[in-house]
């Protein structure tokens, strides 16, 4: 079946280079373009297409107000490109994930035909990808009025609104810290919410266990593919500053946007959040992402490390993070499994499972996408199926229990 794409950018070149590339392979269809958001929407409305891509920067609504409003409206799978990795552009391209896109990447090279051979292949492999997805409504974007969204677009006529005659929405988807000198201190964390039941940690708990050189005694690895960093953001928001273990994160994400990830996790969470570095020591309630083809390692002192072999299918890997803390912490270790394609992750997750740790897989009806999780789950590897919500709450009941028969 053909897969229909709706390309919006406010470059009428783009908007060609896009399309041509899309159309080189027959199993796409460009079936309209956008110049800007509020186009877009009115596109959307009309064409219903399987995918977007969606430009960062636009003229009367940007990538982000667009995003939020298909996404409350027609929710439909969401590709950012964008043609800068400056601070500005990434902070609206995760602003963008967290309101319900699904993947990013860069915008095709101009004058390099090798690169641009490449980047035709990983446009046609992302879209074909998301086009499989099956996505929700995002009903947050409804609490924008009608007038705003007006006011936001004020420079057309035609009013932007739900639809009149709207097709049901698709069902979800089976060393030390380097802050920097005289960084800003850390923000407050939100109130605490209960999830399940869990009894959760508060900042006036117990100093955390420590390894003889000072890292964190216990350890959790999350990793996640598509649709992770709006879950993986879940998750850290609900972690308390006081958190007993350092996290370490491998989202796969397109080469570029790792340090954009950290500073939109970082400036959102009430634990610090970091690129990982080689030599650092992982500390407790701080949080380690993964660089860019690069696997993350730990030893048991809790001395991360960086290496780029072995190259895997996926680099950083969720499964060599995964193998290499169940082997350093043993029963210390909590593994959770976020949404995903492809089977990174399965492997780690048992093997932290057969060190006596304890293994966390997201849920399918939550998931974006169920392969990753799935995949642990049919060999046995998770030792608890959750929704995202539930997960925060549980790690905190499962560190307290642990650190509680561990002292005397």
């Amino acid at each position: 079946m053909t897969i229909r794409v709706l390309v919006v950018d406010d470059s009428a070149l783009m908007r060609r280079a896009l399309t041509a590339l899309l159309a080189s392979d027959p199993e796409i269809e460009v079936v309209g373009t956008a110049s800007d958001g509020r186009a877009a929407i009115e596109q959307v409305a009309a064409l219903r297409p399987d995918v977007i891509t969606m430009d960062v920067r636009m003229p009367i609504m940007d990538g982000a107000q667009t995003t939020e409003h298909i996404m409350a409206y027609y929710p439909t799978p969401i590709l950012v490109l964008t043609a800068s990795l400056s601070r500005f552009d990434v902070d609206i391209t995760f602003k963008m994930l967290g309101l319900g896109a699904l993947d990013v990447m860069e915008k095709p090279p101009g004058g390099d035909p090798a690169g641009l051979e490449r980047a035709r292949l990983d446009l046609i492999r992302r879209v074909k990808m998301l086009s499989r997805v099956r996505v929700v409504t995002h009903l947050r974007g409804r609490r924008r009025s009608v007038a705003d969204l007006n006011t936001a677009a004020g420079q057309r006529n035609a009013p932007v609104g739900g639809p009149r005659h709207r097709r049901g929405s698709r069902p979800l988807g089976t060393g030390s810290l380097r802050r920097g000198h005289g960084s800003a201190p850390l923000r407050p964390p939100e109130p605490l919410r209960r999830s399940h039941g869990a009894r959760l940690l508060t900042p006036a708990a117990p100093p955390a266990p420590r390894t003889a050189l000072g890292g964190a005694r216990h350890v959790v690895v999350i990793g996640a593919s598509t649709g992770g960093p709006r879950v993986v953001q879940q998750i850290l928001r609900e972690l308390p500053p006081s958190f007993p273990a350092a996290v370490l994160v491998v989202q796969h994400i397109a080469d570029g946007f790792t340090a954009g990830m950290v500073d939109w996790l970082d400036a959102c969470c009430a634990l610090p959040v970091a690129l990982a570095s080689a030599g650092d020591l992982a500390l407790p309630g701080h949080v380690y992402v993964a660089p860019d083809n690069l696997h993350l390692l730990i030893d048991r002192e809790g001395v991360l490390g960086l290496s780029p072999h072995p190259a895997l299918l996926q680099r950083p890997s969720v499964d060599v993070t995964m193998e290499r803390a169940a082997e350093a912490y043993g029963a210390r270790v909590i593994g959770v499994l976020l949404t995903g394609m492809g089977r990174d992750g399965a492997i780690g997750l048992g093997a932290i499972r057969r060190a006596g740790g304890y293994t966390i897989a997201q849920d399918g009806d939550s998931c974006v996408v169920f392969g990753m999780p799935r995949a642990a789950i049919e060999v046995g590897a998770a030792c608890e199926v959750l929704r995202p919500e539930a997960i925060a709450g549980r790690l905190q009941m499962l560190l307290r229990d642990a650190i509680a028969r561990e002292r005397p």
